[in-house]
């Protein structure tokens, strides 16, 4: 298995533009939620380090958020479709930009993993992509930082599950599918009368997030399985737990992940 820079590149933005465009479009239909007495009111940021700027422009904020999101989704269009790698190198700082911004500008109650791996990714692409031009060592740097950083967050996933008493048990597992923001109905109720089940699935999560750590030294064949037994596993929160965030920010690592472990096999052998 074998892939070049520029393909790793643009099959990372393609998959993170899907992300671009439908986090776009689900926070334009909650516009409504920013203005005064919503339960996005700008003015609940005076406790925070632009809570100043924010209630100054409190009035205006809406407009320049909906403006915001809609330069995103429309930079996620182009990330999407563009056939020119120079277009995809010149979009990559208007998402960066964008959604620092409008993530500053309104709080939406906590960002989860997706959405940090899409930051991490958009800020590292629209600073090195550029720099790149004049020096391909430099290119290479962004696809190895994010399929480090994904390879990364996996594992201290995995980690952090392995030393809870509760993932370890099961507990984790029934406890969250019970809950009513991640929960469903119908695997809770299994798992439930399942205890066995419960465990299977929690040790089969730890092991698949811990395998990462060793992602950029697998063999090619290896690398694929885990990579496509991930995706599988995102498909299924995505399903079960309406995580479809996770899916598309992580898949989008996977070309930059499958680059690190080429390089890192080349550099062993």
């Amino acid at each position: 298995m074998s892939i070049s820079m520029e393909t790793a590149y643009i099959v990372c933005s393609r998959i993170a533009g899907v992300w671009v465009i439908l986090s776009s479009a689900e926070r334009l239909a909650t516009l409504r939620e920013i203005r005064p007495g919503g339960i996005l009111d700008p003015r609940v940021n005076a406790v925070s380090g632009m809570g100043g700027v924010t209630s100054v422009v409190c009035g205006r904020v809406g407009t320049l958020h909906y403006v915001l999101l809609l330069t995103r989704l429309t930079a996620g269009v182009v990330l999407l479709v563009s056939p020119a790698f120079l277009v995809v190198i010149g979009t990559w700082p208007v998402v960066a930009i964008t959604t620092l911004i409008a993530g500053r500008l309104v709080t939406y109650g906590g960002e989860d993993g997706s959405d940090q791996m899409l930051t991490i990714m958009s800020v590292a692409f629209a600073v090195v992509l550029p720099l790149g031009l004049s020096d391909e060592r430099i290119a290479k740097v962004g696809l190895y930082f994010v399929g480090a950083q994904a390879c990364l967050a996996y594992s201290a996933a995995g980690v952090a599950k392995l030393i809870s008493h509760d993932w370890r048990s099961g507990v984790a597992i029934r406890g969250i599918l019970s809950t009513r923001t991640y929960g469903l109905r119908r695997a809770a109720m299994i798992v439930q009368k399942h205890p066995v089940l419960a465990w299977c699935l929690a040790t089969s999560t730890i092991l698949l997030e811990s395998m990462f750590l060793f992602a950029p030294m697998l063999p090619s064949t290896a690398l694929v399985v885990l990579l496509v037994v991930a995706a599988a596993f995102h498909a299924s929160t995505a399903v079960a737990m309406g995580l479809n965030g996770f899916f598309w920010a992580f898949v989008a690592t996977y070309p930059a992940i499958i680059f690190l472990n080429e390089s890192v096999r080349g550099w062993l052998l």
